[in-house]
């Protein structure tokens, strides 16, 4: 079981974390993510099994009330997979991972390049998306709040045409056809797919910091 962390170390892993990362196995890919961040954090979430590694920080909640946000997205996905999107929100990063499947009933638009990215390509757009889910974090979390009083539908076709929006961010390599290389993934999304909306609405009346756990989250595929 997680234990809370303190608010300093909290504050000093958030501006020196870059990624969450969510990994299946251990291959080369793991080995080439980990060498790209000698000065840098990497998240693991609590329920991910042990990566070793220098620059791998283990990642703890803030306050208890906001592990509710993971407690009730594990009703649409994986256990696993719940905790990094929600840790992800929090801690203001984009996840990294090599099984983005498992975020299905989450992701609202994906970004598809035919390059072979090339280790600057790769640093780059790993910047790019970290400003990406920063950008959208206050006026997100703002917006999952607004649940209480206002439409779902409404509120996520808004994040819907702000996502589209940013997605010119990521013009040197987005294409039609190709593999996927980043996602952005909507927490609220998940709510509305799996008939969740009653029990946010109870968990944001009971522990309003709920919603900084529902950042719109930009998802690196390696």
């Amino acid at each position: 079981m997680s234990v809370e962390v303190s608010f300093y170390k909290y504050a000093a892993i958030v501006k020196n974390l870059r990624g969450v990362l969510y990994w299946k196995g251990e291959n080369e890919k793991l080995k080439w993510l980990l060498s790209r961040f000698k000065y840098r954090y990497l998240g693991l979430p609590p329920s991910s099994t042990p990566i070793k590694g220098k620059n791998i920080v283990n990642l703890t909640y803030p306050t208890h009330e906001v592990k509710t946000a993971t407690k009730l997205l594990s009703k649409c996905m994986s256990t696993e997979a719940a905790e990094a999107l929600s840790l992800a929100s929090l801690y203001i990063s984009p996840i990294m991972t090599n099984s983005l499947q498992d975020f299905d009933t989450s992701i609202v638009k994906t970004v598809k390049t035919s390059k072979e990215m090339d280790n600057k390509d790769w640093k780059l757009h790993m910047r790019i998306a970290d400003y990406t889910t920063l950008d959208f974090y206050t006026w997100a979390t703002e917006k999952a709040a607004e649940v209480l009083h206002r439409s779902l539908d409404e509120i996520l076709r808004e994040r819907r045409e702000r996502i589209e929006k940013d997605v010119k961010r990521y013009w040197r390599l987005s294409e039609e056809e190709g593999r996927i290389f980043l996602a952005y993934l909507d927490p609220l999304k998940a709510v509305h797919q799996c008939k969740l909306q009653k029990e946010l609405k109870e968990a944001l009346r009971k522990f309003p910091d709920v919603s900084s756990a529902f950042g719109i989250i930009a998802t690196l595929v390696i």
